[in-house]
């Protein structure tokens, strides 16, 4: 089993919004433990409880795909997370971190139902509740679940283009190991895991979809001055670029090249004289007012502290809030950030 097909499972796992099921056909120790630890060792967040459903085995005309044990594995992988395992579990919140084994007769079929801790969407955490970083989400969740990341994790248009980045080396990665294959070279595991694990498909609905969305925020404004200024530049690059095109075709005499990229100049020109029109925003970030109120306290316990020679039993108390509000505002900044932040 390989790190990158657990891990884009895994993905897929802490992109669930609602009951799913998925297969383990293939997976061994290591790879449960990979599985558990980025997949269901930190909540999942969503607005509602679910169960998740892994098919761990069954009857004869399954049962190669499966090890005899994995159900005893996988609750082995589950229970290091600490999960436990209840006969009695349902898709409630009172049973969050429990799992049990089901053998469908009807179905041939083995399960284990996992009722995976939930923490509320709008929950703030930081980037280190996630086992898997970012950029792993980004290559390996599928379609649906990639869009929700992208809402929620990259709210401004430079986040959005870092990912769109990420993509593109990740499919980059693919076409070179393809080439390799294409030669007959021998691929390193390494490579051979991430070849299994990708799909170049997906990756190109990925990037062109991120495409479609920065070009949206463009044509809406979107960008704050930095993000505008940057805009300017790869356009004046492009320009610069079409222009040593043009004269290339003009001094070749190929007549009907040249007016194609003139046509394509002009386009760039007004591209560029729009995006110079647009007045940049100001992105407010995430708990915005939240994070200003926890500010706020803090520096009035600041203020009591270096006032008050000696502290009364009440002042006392309210210092002793400090820790936890340094925390909350902690996690709420790292939570505004979101992914791919500078």
């Amino acid at each position: 089993m390989s790190e990158d097909k657990a891990k884009k499972l895994a993905a897929e796992i802490q992109a669930s919004s609602s009951s799913e099921t998925f297969d383990l056909a293939g997976y061994g120790p290591e790879g449960l433990a990979q599985l558990v630890k980025a997949g269901l060792g930190t909540p999942i967040r969503s607005a509602e409880m679910m169960r998740l459903t892994f098919v761990c085995g069954g009857g004869k005309k399954v049962r190669q795909k499966y090890a005899d044990n994995l159900p005893t594995l996988f609750g082995d992988a589950l229970k290091s997370s600490g999960f436990v395992e209840d006969r009695g579990a349902a898709a409630s919140l009172d049973c969050q971190g429990r799992y049990k084994f089901q053998h469908d007769t009807d179905k041939d079929l083995k399960f284990v139902h996992v009722f995976p801790r939930i923490a509320p969407p709008d929950t703030p955490g930081g980037e280190g509740d996630v086992a898997l970083s970012p950029a792993d989400l980004v290559i390996f969740a599928d379609l649906p679940a990639f869009r929700t990341m992208v809402a929620k994790k990259t709210p401004s248009f430079s986040q959005r283009r870092r990912a769109l980045d990420v993509l593109k080396a990740a499919k980059a990665r693919l076409a070179a190991i393809e080439a390799k294959l294409a030669e007959l070279q021998p691929l390193s595991e390494e490579e051979q895991s991430y070849y299994d694990s990708s799909d170049a498909d997906g990756l190109q609905a990925k990037q062109d979809f991120l495409q479609a969305l920065l070009e949206e925020m463009i044509a809406a404004g979107q960008l704050t001055k930095p993000e505008q200024s940057a805009v300017l530049e790869q356009l004046q690059q492009k320009l610069e670029a079409v222009e040593a095109q043009v004269a290339a075709a003009a001094a070749a005499g190929s007549s009907k090249k040249e007016a194609k990229l003139r046509e394509a100049r002009e386009k760039l020109e007004a591209r560029r004289a729009a995006v110079s029109a647009l007045k940049p925003i100001a992105n407010r970030p995430k708990f915005a007012s939240e994070i200003g109120a926890v500010q706020k306290r803090l520096a009035a316990l600041d203020a009591l502290e270096r006032s008050a020679k000696v502290l009364s039993l009440d002042d006392a108390l309210k210092l002793n809030a400090r820790p936890k509000l340094l925390e909350d505002l902690k996690a709420m900044q790292a939570e505004s950030r979101g992914w791919f932040a500078e």
